[in-house]
């Protein structure tokens, strides 16, 4: 099919994006993708504008075939695409889909060369976009500089968008249009314009993450109270499901405002960074919040991720580490200047584990053969998931450029280069590892009954898991309950699982990190897993993430903070999410000292359900009763009425401290 032929197909139908990519088909991936985002935006459907402190505001526009996607360039619609077309399907199917992903299926759990990233935004706000332009100009290489110059135009074409629709909306004398008149493109004067700028790019980006708004504000600071207005922001960034914002560790009173801007609101995800000596004025505000219900912040060991940083990537000096912040759901890279695999592909612990047991238990000799059995075969697959990953970024530096991400992110400009083909400073991919507490059970399980006390056989034991019949485990000890046994075993294996990610190096750098953030993974990738000696009959959900299995976790909050403090998590820099449910009565005395407690043994991250599981169990019957209703998932919060029938039980399962 003619590349004319499809651009008239995509223009009839008001799909700018589309037809923008096939304006001049001859150009450079680059230029094409520029140029569509360049279309997009001067033809973004802007929303009405009702006297909001920000603008633009609510969900961005979306057409209904082909959209940009930060995470994979594009993102395209391809069974409306084919009722309508089935021979622009194909073509775009060629062209577009030239990079797919080599990830097999069972190892995509959690992620399939997903990428969140953080725009500089702290740069723009203090030098404005007009400075861009002028180190685009002096870009060696012609496909980048002239893509950029070329999205540039789209921004501006946007911006006096912007500034006519606030005109037509009689709001030329407001703060905002003044504010508009000078960001994004000179440097903010006020604390009120550096976030009508940060509103401004956010839109730009995509609706991702946020950035480090108290760290990079503050010098803007004059005492004013600006909670309404991070409030508003907020809810622009719920209302387009976006993703995670880092606060701390050098606290301000902007933290504090930010802390209380996100009471009850399901996102932003803001990650507080706590040190030891963090304000008590900072812990009141993160205690309200938490409390209000919105499952913000979660909390984050910054000593912990600072050490594991440095020794993970002595390159990288402390000025840089300090933009620590977690993307997406709560993925550790440098906010302004890392593009970071986040996820890039996930390891099914659990069903290595199944397929293990099934080939090799009975053959074994002893628990260390049959342990070493499954490290073998985990290595194996987890040096073959690293290639596909590399082999994916190799591809995807070929054929999917991110210009808007290259205008963004430090030092794309200035090394001339696309974000996914090594423009932005630093580069690693995340790996999550789900299953992991099963495993750790289910080999406490076959040790103890299959090869100490011998109260079966491995023959028996599997007879039993095909046939569902129950197995005696409650003498066995549990992940969760502080067990001395189980806590060598959650290091042994935890430190196995790590170690292999240090033996390769991705192909655009940096390393490969690993993590467990099973958001609402777990329960997809339980299904494909037999029944497991952890007491999991065959299809049941996984645990989330490193807490225990629901019911196990007996002994109270102090005994599973020890249990999950066993783990290798140093190792684990990604992030290893720990989901908790407390009893609000418990969190102004108990969490400070959980929470601290936790992070002193190396814990590196905490996450807090604040709902009695009686108003869980009235939402999973009335749902229409509580359309606000917001838990914590893995890495980020969600609406309860949301989630899958599977999931809603899982998060009521859980033991409330």
């Amino acid at each position: 099919m003619l590349t004319k032929e499809i651009y008239s197909f995509f223009m009839e139908r008001g799909e700018h994006y589309g037809a923008g990519y096939y304006e001049e088909a001859h150009k450079s991936p680059f230029e094409r993708f520029s140029r569509a985002l360049r279309r997009y935006f001067e033809n973004y459907g802007l929303a009405e504008y009702k006297g909001e402190l920000l603008y633009p505001c609510g969900a961005k526009w979306r057409t209904s075939l082909v959209n940009p996607d930060f995470s994979f360039t594009v993102a395209v619609d391809w069974k409306r695409l084919a009722e309508q077309s089935e021979e622009v399907r194909r073509a775009l199917g060629n062209d577009f889909y030239l990079y797919t992903s080599r990830i097999t299926p069972v190892h995509t759990v959690g992620g399939n060369m997903y990428t969140h990233s953080y725009p500089n935004f702290k740069r723009i706000v203090y030098e404005g976009l007009d400075s861009y332009e002028k180190r685009i100009e002096k870009i060696s290489d012609s496909e980048i500089r002239n893509g950029l110059a070329d999205l540039m135009i789209g921004i501006r074409c946007f911006h006096r968008r912007i500034l006519e629709k606030l005109k037509a909306a009689a709001a030329e004398g407001s703060a905002l249009y003044k504010a508009l008149l000078r960001v994004p493109f000179l440097p903010a004067e006020t604390l009120y314009e550096a976030l009508v700028c940060w509103n401004f790019v956010y839109y730009l980006d995509g609706c991702d993450d946020i950035g480090r708004m108290d760290a990079d504000l503050i010098p803007l600071y004059k005492g004013e109270d600006m909670t309404e207005v991070f409030k508003c922001f907020f809810k622009n960034v719920d209302a387009n499901s976006g993703w995670s914002g880092t606060l701390g560790p050098s606290y301000n009173p902007l933290t504090v405002q930010c802390l209380h801007a996100c009471k009850g609101i399901r996102r932003p995800s803001l990650e507080l960074r706590v040190t030891p000596d963090m304000p008590k004025e900072v812990w009141d505000a993160a205690i309200d919040a938490i409390h209000a219900g919105g499952g913000s912040p979660s909390l984050y060991n910054e000593i912990g991720y600072q050490e594991s940083l440095a020794r993970l990537f002595p390159d990288i000096p402390a000025e840089d580490r300090i933009n620590c912040a977690g993307g997406g759901c709560t993925e550790t890279m440098l906010a302004g200047m890392s593009n970071v695999g986040s996820l890039d592909a996930g390891i099914n612990t659990a069903f290595i584990f199944w397929n293990v047991m099934r080939r090799s238990l009975v053959s074994s000799a002893d628990f260390d053969a049959f342990y070493n059995s499954f490290i073998d075969e985990y290595t194996h697959q987890a040096r073959n998931v690293m290639d596909s990953i590399s082999e994916s970024q190799r591809i995807r530096a070929k054929f999917k450029p991110q210009p808007m991400r290259t205008l963004l992110v430090d030092d794309c400009i200035d090394r001339g280069k696309d974000f996914n083909n090594g423009g932005a400073r630093y580069y690693w991919s995340v790996v999550n590892l789900a299953g992991m507490i099963n495993v750790i059970d289910s080999m406490i399980a076959i040790k103890h009954l299959v090869f100490e006390k011998r109260s079966m056989t491995a023959e028996e034991l599997l007879c039993r898991l095909d046939s569902e019949e129950s197995i005696e485990i409650s003498a066995v000890p549990h992940h969760g309950t502080d067990a001395d046994e189980v806590n060598k075993m959650a290091a042994r294996l935890s430190g196995d699982l790590c170690a292999v990610f240090e033996e390769k190096t991705p192909y655009m750098g940096g390393r490969f990190l690993p993590s467990s953030i099973q958001f609402t993974t777990y329960v997809q990738a339980g299904r494909g897993v037999g029944a497991t000696p952890d007491g999991r009959r065959a299809g049941e959900a996984l645990c989330d993430s490193i807490g225990a299995i629901n019911g196990n976790d007996v002994k109270g909050a102090t005994a599973l903070l020890n249990s999950a403090a066993s783990l290798c998590q140093s190792k684990m820099t990604g992030t290893p999410v720990l989901n908790m449910k407390l009893n609000t009565s418990m969190l102004p005395t108990a969490l400070p000292a959980l929470v601290l407690g936790y992070f002193k043994q190396g814990g590196m991250q905490m996450q807090i359900t604040c709902v009695s599981k009686e108003e869980l169990l009235d939402a999973e019957k009335n749902p229409e009763k509580y359309p606000n209703l917001i838990v914590r998932i893995g890495g980020y919060s969600e609406y309860f009425a949301r989630l899958s029938p599977e999931l809603r039980r899982s998060v009521i399962e859980r033991t409330c401290y």
